[in-house]
């Protein structure tokens, strides 16, 4: 197994007023930050060797795959599904954690009622569809599957589809719109009471972020607008999967803005496991850190 640093050990669970929130995770992947962060040396990941030491493996990154679980009102809201079993992700082999995760912590596959995917990279729709045992049925039969329009229209467009990305397209979204399981969103869109998605784009077209808010309360699902908690401070540094890198840091810019303004606690895919923290203010420097 390839678990992300706690994953056997912190809690696995966070209150936002009525709101549930379960980290889940689909395992972690270890790899040399350069794949992702072209342009930046790898001594100007050293001041964050002390500050987030699980995230680090030697100079390379340990990356946690994250999905979320909202439950609220009744109604279960699975936030993205991992990178899946098949293949490899940035040269390890596909941890595959996401189902045994679940059962670990007593989640089960037909209690999501929605299934929101942030966008559509490989490594959020991975267990979309059965891909272990019954690569025909849907990984969580009772559930519609929610993604932005853009982004439909932008990943399965002849260009993407003849590219790179197509296969994960290909095993895990385009089965479930055959399937009639898929519904888009041009806008903001409650999935349940309480947890409200909404338009973020710059990571993908139609990147997605989710708005947690109860009782006075408030927590930002970010997807991927933060790839790493390192980026909450280093919003500038190019980011190599963005779509559009102006749109990408200006969405990094303004979702840690709106944390600060808002008090709420951040919660993204690929921070460290369980993936929440708050927004602190260090020597007049913003910080990602981790709730206690």
């Amino acid at each position: 197994m390839a678990l992300p640093p706690g994953a056997g050990s912190m809690s696995h669970t966070l209150k936002i007023g009525d709101v549930t929130v379960t980290a889940l995770t689909d395992g972690s992947v270890t790899f040399d930050p350069h794949i992702l962060f072209p342009k930046t040396p790898t001594g100007a990941w050293a001041p964050y060797y002390d500050r987030f030491p699980e995230y680090f493996s030697g100079p390379n990154f340990r990356n946690n795959l994250g999905s979320f679980l909202f439950s609220s009102g009744g109604r279960n809201v699975l936030a993205d599904t991992g990178f899946g079993p098949h293949g490899s992700m940035l040269g390890n082999p596909a941890p595959g954690e996401l189902l045994r995760d679940m059962a670990r912590k007593g989640v089960r596959p037909e209690d999501v009622n929605t299934v929101f995917l942030t966008h559509l990279h490989g490594d959020h729709v991975g267990w979309n569809m059965r891909e272990d045992d019954s690569p025909e049925l849907p990984t969580f039969p009772n559930a519609r599957y929610r993604v932005h329009e853009h982004d439909w229209a932008h990943f399965s467009s002849d260009e993407m589809m003849s590219g790179p990305r197509a296969e994960a397209m290909v095993r895990s979204v385009v089965p479930i719109e055959r399937l009639g399981l898929l519904d888009l969103m041009d806008g903001k869109t409650q999935l349940a009471p309480g947890v409200e998605a909404f338009p973020t784009p710059g990571h993908t077209p139609g990147h997605m972020s989710l708005l947690i808010s109860s009782r006075n309360e408030r927590a930002l699902l970010i997807g991927d607008i933060a790839g790493s908690p390192m980026q909450v401070t280093e919003t500038e540094w190019h980011y190599s999967p963005d779509w559009d890198a102006g749109m990408g840091r200006q969405a990094r810019r303004d979702i840690i803005e709106r944390a600060v303004e808002e008090d709420a606690v951040v919660i993204g895919s690929h921070l460290s496991y369980p993936g929440w923290g708050r927004i602190i203010t260090w020597e007049g420097r913003r910080y990602w850190k981790a709730l206690d």
